[in-house]
């Protein structure tokens, strides 16, 4: 939450493995792997929505999995992940489930859709 919330991008190096995974069909496979990538889209989100905002509504963690339900709020000034830029404020809703080995996080999939734009 660090990485987009607060634009804490040194988090993800923190947080993330090496061989870290994102698996989601909207985000581009070069940006799907490792910190690095998960970096460069944390900057442009942020970039595109100063005033993102994320709160974890639910979470549930069973072994070496943890699942969060999230709600995204903000002003979005371009399209974003299939988001339309706006003037007013939107929302989305997803689920971030992911999996951790030696205490990182090395694969996350994720599903989100609408709130209200």
């Amino acid at each position: 939450m660090d990485i987009f919330q607060k634009g804490d991008l040194s988090a993800a190096d923190q947080i993330l493995a090496e061989n870290f995974v994102w698996r989601n069909p909207n985000v581009p496979s070069e940006l799907a792997h490792g910190p690095e990538g998960v970096k460069k889209i944390a900057s442009a989100a942020r970039d595109i929505m100063p005033d993102l905002n994320i709160k974890h509504d639910y979470t549930m963690s069973k072994g070496d999995q943890v699942l969060i339900r999230w709600t995204m709020t903000g002003i979005p000034k371009k399209d974003l992940f299939g988001i339309p830029a706006s003037i007013k404020p939107t929302s989305a809703v997803g689920f971030d489930l992911f999996r951790i080995a030696n205490g990182k996080i090395v694969e996350m999939w994720q599903l989100f859709g609408p709130g209200t734009w």
